[in-house]
């Protein structure tokens, strides 16, 4: 007889066993999206599964919101402020996905103050199926805006970033996501 494990919305925003840190940008950039990829499925899960344990939505709730305050805000400054200023300029198709990269990440503004407004309706009361509901709808369209958002750029951007930028360049870039994410002393 094979033995159930519950389900632990927490351990779901974790990284993976096995994972290791990325090391070239598109690695890295690459990393991100997972992470993206991963919690828009955590908070559609939490969504859809009002009957879970209060304390394990609370868990899961607070690392999306955590994720979605903090970590995603960095990850779209990488695109702005140090991806695109170094390839705004070096061919028409490079521009135009640019162009539509940012535009994306402008349309995610209002989704994502959608998405925090509903999992803080989901932590302010986790047994409440209508605010998970709310929350599953919220998730479900960002996650859609996400996997077209995240397609392009890893299409159209991240496969040029070798051939349009030289290592020292790349190099820059890679210490710049790090700065981003080392808090100061």
């Amino acid at each position: 007889m094979k033995k159930t494990v519950p389900m632990n919305l927490v351990t779901l925003g974790l990284r993976e066993a096995g994972e290791g840190a990325p090391e070239s940008l598109v690695e890295m950039l690459l990393a991100c999206h997972t992470r993206i990829r991963r919690f828009a499925r955590l908070a559609l899960t939490v969504g859809a599964r009002p009957e879970l344990p209060p304390a394990e939505v609370k868990g899961a709730v607070a690392q999306c919101l955590r994720y979605f305050t903090e970590a995603l805000p960095l990850h779209v400054r990488d695109e702005e402020d140090s991806l695109w200023p170094r390839l705004a300029g070096r061919s028409p198709a490079l521009d135009a996905t640019l162009a539509q990269m940012r535009a994306q990440h402008f349309a995610h503004v209002s989704r994502l103050n959608a998405l925090q407004a509903a999992l803080e309706a989901v932590l302010a009361r986790p047994g409440e199926p209508a605010a998970h509901r709310q929350l599953a709808a919220t998730a479900s369209t960002l996650e859609t805006d996400f996997e077209e958002h995240l397609a392009l750029e890893e299409t159209e951007l991240f496969p040029s970033l070798e051939d349009a930028l030289p290592a020292e360049e790349r190099e820059a870039i890679i210490a710049e996501l790090r700065a981003r994410r080392t808090k100061p002393s």
